[in-house]
């Protein structure tokens, strides 16, 4: 397993961006190997079309920043999965309107459980307020990515 345990100064002179990245990275890594009908992407498609009800493939690419047939795609997937429906809008009926079904909320939340699960350990010794900080700081940080990129 590789080991990330860096000198203070060169802690300090690695971007934050690659931190992130690494956790992502291992995120990733721990669904292939606990999923096997998910990609490491699927949970942010469903994370975004549960926080956001009724979006279209459209609100979604350009809420992920990727193409409607890159969304079209993966959608179809998880529609198969039984982890997404997509419907006509009736007001617009080339639109297609994206929901979880029950199985794709059940996925989410035990997804997000076990995030925060992780998240507990790592937060467990720092106070209340720290990781509030902490959270608020990455936030910014997303935040100054979406207007800079």
């Amino acid at each position: 397993m590789a080991d990330l345990n860096f000198d203070h100064e060169r802690i300090m002179f690695t971007p934050a961006l690659l931190y992130i990245d690494y956790i992502n990275l291992h995120f990733k890594n721990y669904l292939k190997k606990n999923y096997e009908d998910i990609t490491p992407y699927d949970p942010t498609y469903l994370a975004n079309i549960f926080y956001n009800p009724n979006c279209s493939q459209k609100d979604l690419a350009e809420l992920l920043f990727v193409s409607e047939s890159n969304v079209a795609q993966i959608i179809k997937r998880l529609e198969r999965n039984g982890l997404v429906k997509r419907e006509v809008d009736e007001k617009n009926k080339s639109r297609r309107i994206l929901n979880l079904t029950e199985k794709g909320k059940e996925l989410h939340f035990t997804l997000l459980k076990e995030t925060y699960e992780v998240e507990a350990k790592f937060f467990e010794n720092y106070s209340p307020e720290d990781v509030e900080k902490f959270k608020k700081m990455l936030y910014d940080y997303s935040q100054l990515a979406i207007n800079s990129y």
